[in-house]
Formats: C-alpha cells, structure tokens, sequence
C-alpha cells in the first residue's frame, strides 16, 4: 500500500521522490504483487478522496522515468519543488491498473492500524486481512499511459521509429525529414580513462554508436571503453540535440580540449542530478513549442513531513 495526493486516469508509473525508496520497493515485490492507492489526509489531497482506497497498481521491476509521461507544464504547482522541477521522476512501469468504484471505502474501514511516513515515501505490506478486504472492493480496469520509450521497449526500436517517423521524402530538403525522426541523448561512460569522464552526445540508436565507439577504441587492446549509462528517447531528432546541447552547456568548464562532448572530472550522482534538471527542461521547452502550456492549477505549498506522490 502507498498513500498518495490522488489517482489519475490514464496512469502513469508508480512514482518515488527518491531512488532509493525506489529501489527499495523494487526488492519488495514479487511477481503478481498489487499495490493499493490510498488517498492522504493532506490539503492537496481532494477533499472526497481523503483517506480512501482509490486505486490498485500491478507494478512491475522496470525502472523507468516518471517524466516520460506527463504532460510538465500542466502538473499541479504542488507537484513541483522550490525549483520548479517534479517532485517524483523516479518510477516503475506498470502492467495493468484498476480504479475503485463509488462508493468508494476509507481504509479506515478495514484496517486499525496507523501507517507513517513510510507509506507516503514507498510502500509498505499490508495483512492478509486487509488485502484480502481491498481486493474484494468493486472495482474497474482502467488504461495505462504509454510513451514513445514504453513502445521501444515493447515493439523494439525500428518499429516504434516507423510508427512515429514522417514518410522519407526524395527532394532536396526532403533529406532533413529524419531530423524529425525519433533519436536518443546519451551518456555513456570512458571506462579506463585517468578520471571520471562522459561522453555526451546523441543519436538514432544508441547502442550502434557505443558499437562503432568502441570498434575505434578498442578497448580489448587496452583502449578506452564505452559504455552507456544513460539513454533518452525523444519523438525528433531535434529534441535529442535539444538535450545534448543543454548538458554540454551545463557542463562546459569541464568540457575537454580535445574532444568538447567529453567531460572530465565529473562524478556520476552530479552527471545524473544534470540529467535529470536538462531531461526537464528539454520537455518544458517542447511543450512550450508545440502548444500553449495549459494553465497550471494553484495549490498551497506541501507542510514539512509531508513529502508523497500524485499518481
């Protein structure tokens, strides 16, 4: 069971603020296991949802970007921290969710017990009792957000490429037609090198390029290594180098002379917490493009101790 500011249709992923609470109910679950929606008590909370079971997830152990499926000019200022950036872009992919009809009964009905803050960060295991109260609750299918990175992942890259690309054009400024094709931003790490050292970059498919890196590189000789630690798919090329240029920019006095889409002297956790501020600002600047920005609903600032998820 998890408690959360609310339940949403389509859903997204199941949502963390941190990796780690991520990662630690990644090691919960067991194949088959459901996870319980449970609104909080809180003001952002809607008042009629406020400490009822809303919802039931069937997560799966894929780790994935809560940011690849929302809308981020149209969340809730709430959602955002004192920087603007959402609070939970840590997640694991769905396999099927389902809402709980009205009336609709507060967990208050079937369990005693009180649940702390670490319900609110993760989730917690519920007593045979109690889940076996929720799942006899009625309750409906409801369907699942699916991102151009989900599509990769099911039908393979070429496959989601197609269904996404412009028909190929034989003119002369036809050929541009596959910088609206989906492509990736990369990172991908220099294995051997005298320090910590990144190659950003982006590409049609990634795992070619890190291929033709490493035939040049040759690290079984005693060469350097590539070695992708971090991939976006975007829906353009255009956005792939959006981002591309944005990391460089943020990174620029530690760019290397010889090779400016290589970084040096930078560790990982400050490489990711890049990722992660570009990989938003990116999809802000998208959306800012291709249509007007819906107005975000106002909401009062979250109180300390507070810190859960809308899903």
């Amino acid at each position: 069971m998890t408690k959360t500011w609310g339940f949403s249709v389509p859903c997204g992923p199941l949502q963390f603020s941190l990796s780690g609470f991520r990662d630690r109910a990644r090691g919960l679950l067991q194949p088959g296991d459901l996870v319980a929606i449970v609104g909080t008590f809180g003001a952002n909370t809607p008042e009629q949802e406020r400490g009822m079971i809303l919802g039931l997830l069937e997560p799966s152990t894929v780790v994935v970007s809560s940011l690849d499926y929302f809308d981020l000019d149209a969340v809730r200022e709430v959602d955002r921290d004192e920087h603007g950036n959402y609070r939970w872009p840590f997640g694991l992919e769905l396999r099927a969710a389902w809402r709980f009809t009205e009336p609709r009964t507060a967990l208050g009905d079937i369990s005693a017990r009180q649940f702390h803050m670490d319900s609110a960060q993760g989730i917690v295991p519920l007593l045979p009792n109690e889940a076996d109260a929720i799942l006899n609750l009625p309750r409906e299918s409801v369907p699942l957000l699916s991102p151009l990175r989900a599509r990769v992942r099911v039908e393979g890259l070429d496959a989601a490429r197609r269904r996404a690309a412009p028909p190929p054009s034989t003119t002369r400024t036809g050929i541009m037609h596959l910088r609206r094709a989906p492509a990736f931003t990369y990172a991908m790490r220099l294995e051997g090198a005298t320090t910590s050292a990144f190659k950003i970059g982006w590409a049609f498919d990634w795992k070619q390029r890190e291929r033709q890196f490493n035939q040049a590189a040759m690290p079984a000789a005693g060469g350097l290594r590539y070695r992708t630690v971090y991939h976006e798919i975007w829906e353009t090329a255009f956005d792939a180098f959006r981002m591309e240029q944005a990391l460089l920019r943020h990174f620029d006095s530690a760019r290397h002379p010889q090779n400016r889409e290589v970084v040096s002297a930078v560790g990982e956790d400050k490489l990711l917490a890049a990722w992660i501020r570009c990989l938003q600002a990116t999809k802000q600047t998208r959306q800012l493009q291709t249509e007007v920005p819906a107005r975000p609903v106002q909401g009062s600032s979250p109180r300390s101790g507070d810190e859960v998820r809308s899903i």
